[in-house]
């Protein structure tokens, strides 16, 4: 399998209701595997959140904190799942994708891309403190 096939099969399998494509490779990509689903570009400005973004190169040319500050504005203003395909020209490494909360879905080793995932509801486990049975009960206290 490689990286076009896992992208495909990914986008199938999750039929996501809106795609932001991150630059025209992505957008070429997306409107040939999901034709009926609506698919905006980074360009525009969303006049509501899409489900789903991806980016095929998307990174390539910028810098560390330029690719750093283009994934934090697509994750709070765009989507808040991500699906990016990197290569050997984008500046962020797997060590700094993995900071970012991102996960290497896929590694396509004759074409050396990476595929890597994010997804706001899952990339922190909730810990285990964090819910009613610890917080405090006011009736309990007593003067």
């Amino acid at each position: 399998m490689n990286w076009l096939d896992y992208v495909q099969n990914r986008l199938l399998e999750m039929q996501p209701a809106s795609i932001c494509a991150l630059e025209e490779s992505a957008l070429q990509l997306v409107t040939r595997i999901l034709p009926n689903t609506p698919v905006s570009t980074q360009g525009e400005a969303p006049t509501t959140l899409c489900t789903f973004a991806v980016g095929v190169h998307a990174l390539k040319g910028l810098s560390a904190s330029q690719a750093q500050q283009l994934i934090s504005k697509t994750r709070i203003y765009v989507a808040p799942r991500l699906l990016l395909v990197e290569g050997t020209g984008c500046a962020l490494n797997a060590e700094a994708f993995r900071a970012l909360g991102f996960s290497l879905c896929f590694y396509d080793e004759a074409e050396n891309l990476s595929i890597y995932e994010y997804d706001l509801a899952t990339y922190k486990p909730v810990p285990d403190w964090l819910n009613a049975r610890y917080w405090a009960h006011p009736e309990r206290w007593k003067p």
